[in-house]
This record gives C-alpha cells, structure tokens and sequence, in this order.
C-alpha cells in the first residue's frame, strides 16, 4: 500500500470531490426537467403521452446503458478529467438544444446527447476519486459523491421548479415559451462550469498494473469472481427503482393524501434519508477496512432492510412515511460500501470500466424490472404496500445471498 503522503493533499482532493458533487447535481437536474414540463411540451409539439414516454426514458436510458461500457473502458486509458469535461458539455449542449426542437424527432435526437453525455460522468467520476485518496479515506469520498447523486434527484425538481417559477412570472424571458426557455437556462450553466472542471489536475493512476488477475488488495480476481457483487447492487437498484416509483401512489392511493403533500413530505425526508445514508455508508466503510470488511458491513445492513420493509407494509400513514426514507437511508449504505469494495477488488486500470458496468447494471435491471416488479407483485397480493413490502424482502434477500457468495470466493 502507498504511503498517504503520495496522495494530493487533503483539501485538495476534497475540493475535488466538492466540484464532482456539484457536477452531479447538473447532470441530474439536466436528465429530470424534462419531467416538470410534459403538458407544455406537448401541447406546443403535438405529441403523445406514449412519445413523452420515449423522450423521459427510452432516449435517455438506453444510450446511457449502451455507451456506458465503452466509455468506462476509455476512462481507464485516457484523462478522466477532460473525459468528463467532454460529456459535460455534450449534455449541456444537448439540454440547451432541447429548447429550440421543432418537433418530436428533434427532442428524441437532443435526449439521446443528453444521455450519451451524462454517461461519463459516474464511472470517470469514482475512478478519478479512488486516485485521489487512500483505501483507508476512499469509502467516505466516494459516499459524498453518491450523495451529490441522491441529492440531485430531488434537487433537480427544486432548481427546475424554482427556475420555471421565475420564468412564468416574468422574471426570466427570451421570448421563447416557458418550457424552452427552461431548458435553455438549464443547459447553459454547464457551459460555465466546465471552468471548474478545467481546475480538476488528472492524479497518477495507483494500485496494481501488472497482471490482469490482480485486484486492489493484491489477490486473484477475474470479472467472474466479481459477479456476485455486481448483481448485488444491481438487484439494490431494482428494489430502489420499484419503491422510488410506487411509494408516493402508495401514500396517495392507500391513505387519500393530496400529491402535493407527499411530493413535499417525501421528497425532503427522501433527500435527507438517502443522502445520508449513502454518506454514512461510506464514512462506516473506511471503518470496516479492506474487502471482507466491507462485504461484512454490505450483508448486515442488508439482513436489516428485510424487517424494514415492514413499516412500508403497516397500513399506517406515518408508518409508512417513514419507513419509504428508513430503507433508502440503509439501502443507500449498501451502494456506498459495495461500490467501495468494487474499487478494492479491481486493478485501478479496470476500475472505470467496473464502474460502468456496475452503472450499467443498476440500468438495465433497477430501471428495467424494478417499477414492473411491484405491479407483478401487487397482483397475487392484498394491496400496494404488501407489494412493495414483498419486493423489498425478496431483492434484498437475493442481494444478501450474493453478498455470502462473494464473501466466500473472495477468501479463495
């Protein structure tokens, strides 16, 4: 292990991290303002829902899984800072052209931009942070970096709403419509803030070069050794997906709360609950060590989310208020410490592309199957919240078990 005075300095390499929250909070606020103006926009473009449909999610997320791999490969042969620099400006661009589209074709195009670029941030991001600092600190920087992510999604609504606010009551105005104006205010502060990026120094890349075969702690290790972690977070993601996008029906349908409420209520103890918990996650695997600590640490506060899920089910409004937040508190202290143990698994060299592949994941499954679990689950059970309450138990279940297996093939 290298000494700690090799690494940049401490206020430094936080600065950093600081600039890469901060980047992260843009990307989603980019990725999610679409969603504050669907009427208008269809209105304007004479589109339909199922079009909307494909411009929220299928332009974004499908580039954003494809072009991932590729681009966590080529993070771990060229500058990570000027790889994020690039798709910094891409997605900004591609937001500020959103705003002058002329028809659906347009949109879809400027989205799948948004999605190509947004796609080099996360893996470039948490390669160039594992450089930065030592195994024993990495756990935390990488966790406030998770956080910025938690943070952004509910952020994004807030800057988006609070813009468009502004620009509805005259404040802000090109003489565009209110959506296009939106996402030209939206798109452009990227541009400015690749400033920031240009402050970023690339680190020297550390850790084991040799061998293909040699992870971060110096054992054997190969993409199929690694799997069951992987499908850990993957399988997280899934559960994440399916509360995030069924837990404020369930508060709305089941109790007869007005969706303002809950979109305020939720949304502040979501932003507290998650980011915290990803922050905690990561400060508690620096703690917990090298990688059978951190795996130990991922299994635990996996084995706790089961009864958790419990509160979600109580048939109780406060109950299951805060039982939403209380897993994705401990959820997010899984996705801290396991993407910690990835970095200690794989050789530095392949760690962006282990990135990408972990993001890739989190994608194709979370996004993929985890709403439509619910749905699957809710039809053979009595109502939303034994629905939620089943999928939590049984994916986190799943990812308990995977965690044993990785347990056990890494004491190989």
């Amino acid at each position: 292990m290298e000494p700690e005075e090799t690494y940049p300095s401490r206020p430094y390499a936080w600065s950093v991290v600081g600039i890469l929250v901060a980047t992260a909070i843009l990307s989603y606020t980019d990725r999610q303002v679409l969603s504050l103006v669907v009427d208008p926009i269809r209105g304007d473009l004479g589109i339909s829902d199922t079009q909307v449909s494909l411009l929220l999610g299928t332009s974004f997320a499908v580039i954003y899984g494809i072009a991932g791999v590729p681009l966590g490969w080529l993070a771990d042969r060229v500058s990570r800072r000027n790889l994020i620099l690039a798709g910094l400006l891409v997605w900004s661009l591609a937001t500020f052209a959103c705003g002058f589209a002329r028809g659906f074709g347009e949109l879809f195009t400027a989205r799948i931009f948004v999605g190509l670029g947004e796609a080099v941030l996360s893996p470039a991001a948490i390669s160039l942070i594992s450089d930065y600092f030592p195994p024993s600190r990495r756990g935390t920087a990488v966790g406030l970096f998770l956080t910025g992510i938690a943070l952004g999604i509910g952020g994004a609504i807030f800057i988006g709403g609070a813009m468009l606010h502004l620009i509805e009551n005259g404040l802000l105005s090109f003489g565009l419509a209110p959506w296009r104006t939106l996402l030209v205010m939206i798109g452009a502060p990227g541009l400015v803030w690749s400033l920031a990026i240009l402050s970023i120094r690339e680190p020297v890349r550390r850790g084991k070069e040799a061998t293909a075969d040699e992870g971060g702690d110096g054992q054997p290790v190969s993409w199929l050794r690694a799997a069951p972690i992987f499908i850990a977070i993957a399988l997280g993601s899934l559960v994440d997906n399916a509360v995030g996008a069924w837990a404020p029906t369930l508060l709305i349908r089941e109790f007869g709360t007005d969706p303002a409420r809950v979109g305020i209520l939720l949304g502040i103890l979501l932003m507290a609950g998650f980011g915290g918990g990803v922050l905690l996650g990561g400060v508690l695997a620096d703690r917990a060590g090298g990688l059978a600590g951190k795996l130990r640490l991922c299994l635990i506060v996996a084995l706790l989310i089961v009864p958790a899920s419990l509160l979600v089910a109580s048939g109780n409004f406060l109950g299951a208020l805060l039982g939403v937040p209380l897993y994705f508190a401990l959820s997010g202290m899984v996705t801290a410490a396991g993407f910690s143990a990835i970095l200690d698994f794989v050789p530095n060299r392949s760690r962006g592309l282990a990135m990408s592949i972990a993001f890739f994941l989190n994608v194709a499954l979370g996004a993929g199957f985890g709403p439509t679990s619910v749905a699957l689950a809710a039809e053979h059970l009595s109502g939303l919240g034994a629905a939620l309450a089943f999928t939590i138990a049984c994916g986190y279940g799943l990812s308990a078990l995977a965690v044993l297996l990785q347990f056990r093939l890494s004491r190989k």
